[in-house]
Parts: structure tokens; sequence; C-alpha cells
């Protein structure tokens, strides 16, 4: 889970690089079906049965449409419209999310521990998301993209918790391969780039950025996702999640030259102190 949330810290920088050239609909449709395309080769090897019970089927559009369409749309958004510090850092709600949606929806057992490791996770990203925060309330500067990640934590929370459900039926290579397909298809409409010049116009260094965040975020780090997910947990294993600002920032000061603060850096260690309580 450690190398899944490294990797997806690393999907930052490239990210933006590859949003200079492409529009963000687009970005998160070319990434999700490059990696369908290279994880269904993989499943076919691994996995000889295909079928799922037909009642299943709603589940997984379901799933689909949370946690490859909606929440990649909304990322890939956010990535346009604000820091890339901001954007990981914002990523770390999703276990407060976690947390509502399972105590409320599924009478979760949370327990005291886990619940303090996350609200001292929590403490610590307060103190490193950038921005002036009057001009954050009053809509100006980095709002809407910063209110698109949120939204993307928020989908991808749920997305965590059902998921959990199919996998106790079928294998996480199974689950990953039916929503990936499912949601490739929603994103055919949407494979237009409408920045100027369109894919043909797209550099070396756009496309090497497009395949890594296809490759490493929507692939590797997803699959490891996933087993994580039917092995662990879906609280437990989003607890790892903090670990993606703390790549994302190493990666975004010296390549993207934000800026990193030391009330940053204090609250990436007070992050790790939080994760290592909840998993203690």
């Amino acid at each position: 889970m450690a190398l899944a949330t490294i990797l997806w810290g690393t999907d930052y920088l490239f990210a933006k690089i590859a949003l200079r050239e492409v529009s963000p609909v687009s970005f998160a449709a070319i990434r999700t079906l490059i990696s369908t395309a290279v994880m269904l080769s993989l499943f076919l090897r691994r996995e000889p049965d295909w079928r799922v019970k037909p009642r299943h089927l709603w589940s997984l559009l379901g799933l689909a449409l949370l946690g490859t369409f909606a929440n990649r749309i909304f990322w890939a958004a956010g990535m346009n419209l604000t820091t890339a510090s901001n954007a990981s850092l914002l990523s770390t709600t999703s276990p407060i999310f976690v947390l509502i949606v399972s105590f409320f929806l599924f009478r979760a057992t949370v327990t005291r521990r886990s619940a303090l490791g996350i609200f001292i996770s929590f403490i610590g990203v307060s103190l490193v998301i950038q921005g002036d925060w009057l001009e954050w309330a009053r809509g100006g500067g980095n709002f809407w993209g910063d209110l698109c990640m949120l939204m993307a934590s928020l989908t991808w929370a749920f997305f965590t918790v059902l998921a959990k459900f199919l996998m106790k039926e079928y294998s996480s290579d199974k689950v990953t391969a039916y929503i990936m397909v499912i949601g490739s298809l929603l994103y055919l409409p949407f494979l237009g780039n409408e920045h100027p010049g369109g894919w043909g116009g797209v550099s070396a260094l756009g496309w090497v950025s497009v395949l890594y965040v296809a490759l490493t975020g929507n692939l590797l780090a997803y699959l490891l996702w996933m087993r994580g997910i039917q092995n662990i947990g879906p609280l437990r294993t989003i607890l790892y999640s903090y670990l993606t600002p703390v790549t994302a920032i190493l990666l975004a000061v010296p390549f993207l030259n934000e800026t990193l603060t030391l009330a940053q850096i204090g609250g990436a260690l007070v992050v790790f102190a939080g994760v290592f309580l909840a998993r203690s």
C-alpha cells in the first residue's frame, strides 16, 4: 500500500506537465483507455473466468462511475486549476469521508486509535495547505481547483468503501478489470483533445507524462490499492493515502517551482505520526 500511494504522489508532477497540452476530461479519458488496454492483457492471463452474477453488473457500473469516471474527471479538473501541492494535500481528506460513509451507511466499527490517528493526520494536513484562506473563502485563487479535489476525495472514499463488498465475491483483478472496462466505455465520447493542435500538437514530454500517469497511477498503483482493500479493508487502506502529498510536494518544489514552507515540513511529520498511530 505504501508503494501505491508513493506512485500516486509522483503522478501529480507528470499530470501538471501533461495538462499544459491536454484538456482535463481528455486527459482523464486517454489515461484510462491506455491503462485498461494494458490491464486487460494481464487480466486474461491471470483470471480465466470473466463471468459475474447479473445482479452485480449494476454495482460494477456504479463503482465505475465513482472510481473511474467521476473521480478522475474531478481529479484532472482540480489538477488543472490548483497547484500540485494543494491538490495532493486535499486528497488526504478521503479518510474523513471514508470514516463518515462507513459509520453512517454500514455502522462500521472505528477504533479510538484509528480515529485519533486520522484526526492527528488531518491536523498535519491543515499545517501544509498552501494559499490565502481568506481568498479561498471568497472564491478566488485556487478555489475551484481545490473544490474539485475535495469532490475527487469524496467520490474515491465512496468507491473504496463500496468496492469491499464486491471483492467478497470476486478477486480484486476481476473487479478492477470490469470497473476499468466500463469506465473506458463511458469515456469514449470525451477523447477529443480540446487544446489547440489536438492530439497531434502534444509534445514528446506531454505523451511521456500521459503514459506515466496511465501506467503507474491508473494501472500499477490502482491494482495495488484494490488488493489492499481486499486484504486489510477500506479504512486501514485509506490511511496510507497520507504518503501521497509528501511525495507530491517533494517533486513539485524542484520541478514545478512550488514553495515548501516550514509549516509544510512540520505538517508532513505530523501526518506520518498519525499514520503510524492508526496502523499500530
